[in-house]
């Protein structure tokens, strides 16, 4: 696990920045040898409050859940496993954005920000894929997911896979998914078909992030307008051996 951590930061740390058009996502990754949730716009590792974790999931090769435990760290959240998982999921409830008369965006609803012109409740999703050999577990069920169809793990750069996109378990068509979240976050998938799939090429040899953002609108609200969803997805294709 920990190199497929490692190298999730690692890649964090070196990629060119984001597009601000782009929203925030969350994923999984180490940060100084602890596994941790890591909230962020791109590359970015940006501070958070470790309230906003809502839920981690574990799962190991067999599909059984392992146990997670979330610990509070200041400005983040540590997790400790009791286990090997070969996926984690996780929900990060990123709270009410609202843009005020200034063009300035604050973590308030819109009822608390005078002259707002819009806001958003923000709720990011992810899956990390971990240690997965052959077949995949079946994936936890999130409001807005990214599911690869074959393992990722092992290809090599330009090879392809298909992905389905899901919302609320259904396919979501006309959605472009962007295949290098941290390096290059311009970089995006033909738009899903019908049935949800679109083809992906691979990245890189190590870390992948693959992102895709939807929102809903939202009537009657006093504090929003829509509900902002992100789902990222993680994995490493081909983890590093320390020599």
């Amino acid at each position: 696990m920990k190199t497929f951590i490692s190298t999730l930061l690692a890649a964090g740390l070196l990629a060119t920045a984001a597009t601000p058009a782009f929203a925030h996502g969350a994923w999984i990754g180490e940060r100084w040898g602890d596994l941790a949730v890591i909230y962020g716009h791109g590359p970015a590792d940006e501070a958070y409050d470790p309230a906003k974790v809502k839920s981690v999931s574990a799962l190991g090769e067999d599909g059984k859940a392992l146990p997670v435990t979330i610990e509070p760290a200041g400005t983040h959240a540590l997790l400790k496993l009791d286990g090997e998982p070969a996926l984690l999921a996780l929900e990060f409830d990123n709270g009410y954005w609202s843009e005020g008369a200034d063009g300035k965006w604050v973590n308030k609803p819109k009822s608390e920000v005078p002259g707002a012109k819009q806001a958003s409740h923000s709720v990011k999703y992810s899956i990390a894929l971990v240690h997965v050999h052959g077949d995949m577990p079946a994936f936890p069920a999130q409001p807005l997911q990214i599911v690869p169809l074959d393992n990722p793990i092992g290809l090599k750069p330009g090879e392809k896979f298909r992905v389905r996109l899901l919302l609320d378990g259904k396919p979501l068509e006309g959605k472009e998914i962007t295949i290098d979240y941290a390096g290059l976050p311009e970089l995006v998938s033909e738009k899903t078909d019908a049935k949800g799939e679109a083809e992906v090429t691979l990245r890189n040899a190590g870390v992948n992030i693959l992102a895709v953002s939807h929102a809903i609108p939202v009537d009657g609200d006093p504090a929003a307008d829509k509900k902002g969803l992100t789902a990222t997805l993680t994995f490493v294709a081909e983890p590093h051996v320390h020599e």
